[in-house]
């Protein structure tokens, strides 16, 4: 049994998870599954893609619980299979003569919509917020997950990541200030202001 970061006074039951077990199952992707989408969003051509990409990471999850061993957190264990899954993923694309479609490509992301210009621009302001937060260090994009995108409060957001308020606040403040001196950063908040 190992414990979940997420909620350190809730361990894991291993056995049930690899069991399938469908409530277990739901609260793990309910609490850990937008970190790791967000982990996994660069490597995916658009928002669309990194939900399917996150049922494959899902699946490989499972399917190597047994070399988990209970070391180490179960989130960031989780996360690496992931990043490894959709590593493996974009080298095999490009074996077969496909391209890597990653976020370093925001031009291709063009979701049908009412006002494509709109879009268009959405588009390109969601991919270089999440090429920014693919930069982070992981922990501190953790804590940006958990408390801007995910809205937790410091204490909930302490409690995921198995530090104090004070350590959380201060992960966040330094997460904030990296991000701030992104050059994608400034250009986005550059272009809301216009």
């Amino acid at each position: 049994m190992a414990t979940d970061p997420t909620d350190p006074t809730d361990p894991i039951d291993l056995a049930r998870l690899a069991a399938r077990d469908p409530v277990l199952l739901a609260r793990l992707v309910e609490k850990v599954g937008s970190r790791i989408w967000v982990a996994i969003r660069r490597y995916a051509r658009d928002d669309d893609h990194a939900d399917a990409l996150v049922q494959g990471c899902w699946q490989a999850i499972l399917e190597r619980l047994d070399r988990y061993g209970g070391r180490g957190s179960f989130v960031g264990w989780a996360i690496a299979v992931s990043e490894n899954v959709c590593l493996a993923q974009l080298r095999k694309a490009k074996r077969a003569g496909g391209r890597e479609v990653g976020l370093e490509e925001p031009d291709e992301v063009v979701d049908p919509a009412p006002d494509p210009e709109e879009e268009v621009t959405l588009s390109e302001r969601r991919n270089a917020l999440y090429r920014a937060l693919g930069q982070l260090p992981k922990r501190e994009r953790d804590a940006i997950v958990l408390r801007m995108l995910e809205e937790r409060d410091t204490a909930e957001t302490a409690r995921a990541l198995g530090l104090s308020r004070e350590a959380t606040r201060s992960l966040v403040a330094r997460a904030i200030f990296r991000l701030r001196r992104m050059r994608e950063v400034q250009q986005l908040a550059m272009d809301w202001m216009v």
